[in-house]
């Protein structure tokens, strides 16, 4: 082929996000190779440590060029929000091997309950810390990702091998029919469940064919939840299913991903589950910044938004999206797009994690002295509680609100730490500094929300951050900030965790539900 032909077939190949899986950069000289060269012998250093560690790599082309390669004066600095998401740091190499799970109900022995006291049908299959949710990681390609973020919640996982890049491997199994089959059977006599997140990996990785099993399986068990609810008397009734969600950061790292077909089978998925009684249809994308809403992205959310889905974003707050206005022009470009501003993370995980963490007082600060212009007053309340009825119009109802209370945005989203204990919070004190300057935090749990029992149990949670503010304000020196924006930030001490926006509340049932809770052993001793 000649060089133009070649060129043409490569265009064509771009809107495919099989061309893209296929390939992703999977080395650190690949990585360089499709960036240009630009890296520099001290980042390849570290990337030729991280592959030799062990860490994966799986970086697609897509997200690739989204990275500066020859970067203009004016343009320093201006892609860190997404290059750290693709470039590991030397303290995530120095840990790998050595990093322990976060979150203690991740940690799973068969027939024991997690640390919320959950009995769980399978150990990797299904994850549980509230009542009312479940999350399922089915076992098809679904376990896989578009690509590897480098602070990423599951790289526990990743250095156990539980999950890869191998998209062969990661195949739907033989006997997967029959353990789903298991799964559904432990939703649909769960008493308190309603609400299951499909994620994984990836929801969307899965093929259309997959996820189309498990969104029948999941209508099927909802039916019998509310059959075997007939039967019951009056206070003995269980939950039955309201909420479905599909986590994904496809939407940013391979939005080719989604096609007519797949926006089909999610429309044809809700129209049926709304006829009984399931109301709430959400996906969880993954934003990290304004420069990953692309033309591609714009046109995917769209796909996803004209099947009646809501598009809610979980933003994790790293060192480089922490950057004053970074994350409240974000929350605005989403909502131009017609997605909702879901949670404001702060890193988990400790010192394999540091490069990205920003501190928990920079969380309050944000959330104080910057979202706090498009804060949403209470009597707009009823208004955006029925935004996800009429998730087709969630563009437009976004955009008419905004204008009506004069807001730039729509500040739904709620800034959180995911606890190494269970549950997420905001609500924290400082009780203490080691001699390194790192703060000592001491958090409750979120009162705004159902939790397992064995909070009352657990007491408070106490962590000690991976950096102390005054290294984060140099590392914010190091990316061009004017420190002095920030002086305020050591007297953020103590934090709050802000109240839910009522359309992220649970629809109310015309029944009572039982107090019962199954599948829960708290032992009363511990």
């Amino acid at each position: 082929m000649s060089n133009d032909e070649k060129m043409a077939l490569a265009c064509e190949w771009w809107d495919q996000s099989l061309f893209h899986l296929r390939f992703a950069a999977r080395t650190p000289q690949r990585l360089n190779e499709m960036l240009g060269n630009s890296l520099d012998p001290d980042t390849m250093k570290v990337l030729e440590d991280a592959e030799s560690a062990g860490i994966p790599f799986f970086v697609n082309p897509y997200y690739l060029s989204l990275l500066h390669v020859r970067v203009p004066y004016f343009a320093v600095g201006a892609d860190l929000a997404i290059r750290d998401y693709v470039i590991y740091s030397g303290k995530l190499v120095d840990e790998f091997g050595h990093i322990v799970a976060w979150e203690k109900e991740d940690l799973v022995e068969p027939g024991k309950p997690n640390a919320a006291g959950w009995l769980l049908p399978s150990y990797h299959n299904v994850h549980r810390r509230y009542p009312e949710v479940a999350i399922l990681i089915p076992d098809t390609m679904g376990r896989a990702c578009g690509g590897l973020c480098a602070s990423c919640q599951r790289m526990y996982d990743f250095q156990r091998g539980n999950l890869n890049f191998n998209l062969d491997k990661l195949k739907p199994k033989e006997k997967w029919p029959d353990k789903f089959a298991r799964l559904l059977e432990y939703f649909e006599n769960d008493s308190q469940l309603r609400d299951i997140l499909i994620t994984g990996g990836d929801a969307l990785m899965s093929s259309d064919k997959s996820l189309k099993t498990i969104l029948d399986g999941i209508y099927d068990m909802a039916i019998r939840k509310i059959r075997k609810n007939e039967k019951r008397k009056k206070g003995n009734k269980h939950a039955a299913i309201v909420r479905i969600r599909l986590g994904t950061r496809l939407p940013v790292y391979l939005p080719q991903r989604i096609t007519p077909e797949l926006s089909a089978i999610l429309g044809d998925f809700k129209k049926k589950a709304t006829k009984i009684g399931i109301k709430q249809f959400i996906i969880q994308t993954h934003f990290e910044s304004p420069m990953e809403i692309t033309p591609e992205a714009q046109i995917g959310i769209q796909k996803l938004i004209s099947a009646g889905w809501t598009i809610t974003n979980q933003h994790v707050l790293t060192a480089a999206s922490s950057r004053r206005g970074h994350t409240n022009q974000l929350r605005k470009i989403l909502n131009d797009i017609g997605v909702l501003n879901y949670y404001t993370f702060s890193v988990k995980g400790y010192t394999e994690n540091s490069h990205n963490f920003a501190t928990n007082s920079r969380a309050v600060q944000e959330q104080i002295e910057e979202k706090v212009i498009g804060q949403i007053s209470p009597d707009y309340y009823e208004t955006i509680r029925n935004f996800p009825q009429e998730a087709e119009m969630m563009s437009e109802n976004i955009d008419a609100l905004r204008r009506y209370a004069d807001l730039p945005f729509l500040a739904t989203d709620r800034n959180v730490l995911n606890l190494p204990g269970v549950g997420k919070s905001l609500t924290f004190r400082v009780v203490g500094i080691t001699r390194y300057g790192r703060r000592i935090l001491e958090f409750d749990h979120d009162n705004t929300r159902e939790h397992s029992p064995i909070i009352h149990k657990m007491g408070k949670v106490v962590i000690i951050e991976s950096k102390s503010v005054c290294e984060y304000l140099k590392q914010l020196g190091e990316m061009g900030e004017e420190i002095s924006e920030y002086d305020g930030i050591y007297g953020y001490s103590i934090g709050q965790t802000e109240p839910l926006i009522p359309v992220y509340e649970y629809p109310e049932y015309d029944f009572q539900v039982t107090k019962e809770i199954t599948n829960l052993e708290v032992n009363p001793n511990s």
